[in-house]
């Protein structure tokens, strides 16, 4: 039974990102915003939600909370307030702001499938989305209307 450890296929091996992989990047966080701090914070009452009830939002009106002071994301059909957690972002702001304003679950299960985002942002969630924004609708009627 003798053999190499890990195993060469292994999800324990480092590997090189394949081709539609983007290499993943952590940045050094401040002093005071580790996971565990995050998890303090979100632990502690403090409202980060910045809204009393949940409630349902359309994608328009999450597109306009696309600041890094007033940052919404969509998240397997979660509205989060992502503002407070912008600097305890293993990524960085940076990352996280690639979603501002979006839906940004195909990213986010792109990126780091094994983690469960409602456990780690339940204290920021808003609401539900309520459906594509306006936009996207039209796309869609537009094409339908071409063939």
């Amino acid at each position: 039974m003798g053999g190499t450890f890990p195993m060469p296929n292994s999800p324990q091996v480092l590997s090189v990102p394949g081709p539609n992989q983007r290499p993943r990047k952590k940045v050094a966080l401040k002093p005071g915003f580790s996971p565990l701090d995050w998890a303090r914070l979100s632990a502690s009452g403090k409202d980060l939600r910045g809204v009393t009830e949940l409630r349902l939002i359309s994608m328009d009106e999450v597109a306009l909370h696309n600041k890094r002071t007033d940052c919404w994301m969509v998240i397997a059909g979660k509205v989060y307030n992502v503002t407070h957690y912008l600097e305890y972002h293993p990524g960085g702001k940076g990352e996280l702001m690639r979603a501002a304003g979006k839906d940004g679950s195909a990213l986010f299960n792109e990126t780091h499938p094994w983690v469960n985002a409602e456990s780690i942002l339940r204290a920021c969630m808003i609401g539900f989305c309520s459906g594509p924004s306006r936009r996207q609708t039209e796309a869609v009627e537009s094409s339908d209307d071409s063939t």
